[in-house]
């Protein structure tokens, strides 16, 4: 059973017909969209497979947030999801060694590649669980 992307609806204007300052903007606005979706899904997406680990290890605790750092690949920085750092709510830290993150895997990629900036090897993410948010430090 193959599964098809919705086509995508048309879109209300012919690109090729702006100016290069409204494309410029569109594609500004877009970017800004793309990576506040991406940030708002990441929490909730991470969140199952940290607690999982967590509790592989017998940990009750609960997660406040984790902290990804990056691995360098052939095309450059990624985040690096084993290794993670998660701080619990009683204020201890863990490393997490091997998480399987599934479908979080697309969106921490997605995450780099929404980025302006390039990832280098002193990057790091974090994602908080409560309240949920994404930032890079």
């Amino acid at each position: 059973m193959t599964t098809e992307a919705p086509a995508a609806a048309p879109l209300p204007v012919d690109l090729a017909q702006l100016d290069d300052h409204e494309l410029n903007s569109l594609y500004s606005e877009a970017g800004r969209i793309l990576l506040e979706r991406c940030q708002a899904e990441l929490p909730a997406a991470i969140l199952e497979p940290i607690q999982e680990a967590l509790d592989e290890d017998d940990d009750p605790r609960k997660p406040l947030r984790v902290v990804f750092t990056t691995t360098k690949w052939d095309n450059g920085y990624f985040w690096y999801p084993d290794g993670a750092r998660v701080t619990l709510f009683d204020g201890k830290t863990q490393e997490i060694e091997e998480m399987d993150l599934s479908g979080a895997d697309d969106i921490l990629s997605d995450h780099v590649s929404y980025l302006v900036e390039p990832l280098d090897s002193t990057d790091q993410l974090v994602v908080r669980f409560e309240p949920p948010s994404v930032y890079m430090r």
